[in-house]
């Protein structure tokens, strides 16, 4: 037992992140009844794109009730699942509704929305898109419970500054007093144990569990993590800053256009991130899609349980 394990009522320190269209209720229960904390993300349990706001909410409701249905263990929501940011307090409202006892903070720091879910009891993760100080410490007194760290190490939406993630860690731990997590290259027990050493008390790892057999990724997307090194990834510029992707077509154009000196917008726009995560990540079409990972995959050398995986981790 540690801060972590205390605060999410959880037996392991271990988070599984929101990764756009690859969740659903049947991976967060399989985490939650592995003993760490999962987390349903933007399109969770879906195949296509909402029509309205109204249809992500509902969407989100019935994926929020499957997994009380199938566990009776903490889980998570983020309260931003859209690049509609008038979304997000009827998201909150929902959240509160539907009792979710955990919510994501992907840096939005409202202190109005700190103070609602709050009051309602419900246990606020912040995780910084881009880790500062500043911030970190602003967190702190808005009241979440919980700091993630992401280093340059992650899969998805990479932060500005290219610092790997143990070189993040090293420069907050002393500084805050919330409990702090180590986001982005997380592949093994080994890092796990790295992270604590540099006195993380938790890990939120993303990569590791694409390649488990209850996540909804297409299954060649599981054996190419598998059979994948960091070496083989493709970083390149886009909106906000960079993304890294196996090297499907699709990545090798943008990774192209980036050297080539094209803009970020010009290379967002070819990368059309949530469509195209969708036809690479769940369709399995390499192609017209990308397949964004962390360079954790090194560490990733079969497909595994949920149960197996986090069982190593913290082993």
């Amino acid at each position: 037992m540690n801060r972590i394990t205390q605060i999410l009522n959880i037996k392991h320190p271990i988070v599984q992140a929101p990764m756009s269209w690859l969740t659903d209720a049947h991976l967060v229960a399989s985490v939650a009844d592995a003993g760490g904390l999962g987390f349903l993300a933007p399109h969770a349990g879906q195949t296509t794109n909402p029509s309205s706001n109204q249809e992500v909410l509902e969407r989100m409701r019935n994926e929020i009730r499957k997994v009380k249905a199938l566990t009776d263990k903490p889980f998570g929501v983020p309260f931003m699942l859209s690049y509609d940011l008038s979304l997000i307090p009827l998201m909150v409202d929902l959240l509160i509704d539907e009792s979710v006892p955990v919510v994501l903070d992907n840096g939005w720091l409202d202190p109005a929305i700190y103070a609602k879910l709050k009051t309602a009891g419900i246990k606020i993760i912040c995780r910084l898109p881009n880790p500062n100080l500043t911030d970190a410490l602003k967190a702190q007194k808005l009241g979440a419970d919980i700091l993630v760290l992401t280093g340059f190490d992650e899969g998805g939406t990479l932060p500005m500054k290219e610092v790997g993630s143990f070189s993040v860690l090293a420069e907050f731990v002393g500084k805050v007093d919330l409990p702090i997590m180590l986001a982005g290259g997380i592949g093994d027990k080994k890092a796990v144990q790295a992270a604590k050493a540099l006195r993380a008390e938790g890990v939120w790892v993303g990569t590791a569990f694409i390649a488990t057999t209850e996540c909804r990724s297409h299954q060649k997307v599981k054996e190419w993590i598998v059979n994948a090194t960091a070496n083989d990834l493709l970083l390149f510029r886009t909106e906000p800053y960079y993304y890294r992707s196996l090297p499907t077509t699709l990545a090798q154009k943008c990774f192209e256009m980036s050297e080539n000196g094209a803009s970020r917008s010009e290379i967002a726009v070819v990368m059309n991130a949530g469509t195209r995560m969708r036809l690479g990540m769940l369709e399995g079409d390499f192609d017209n899609g990308y397949v964004s990972v962390g360079t954790g995959i090194s560490q990733i050398d079969k497909i595994k349980s949920v149960k197996e995986l986090i069982d190593e981790l913290m082993s």
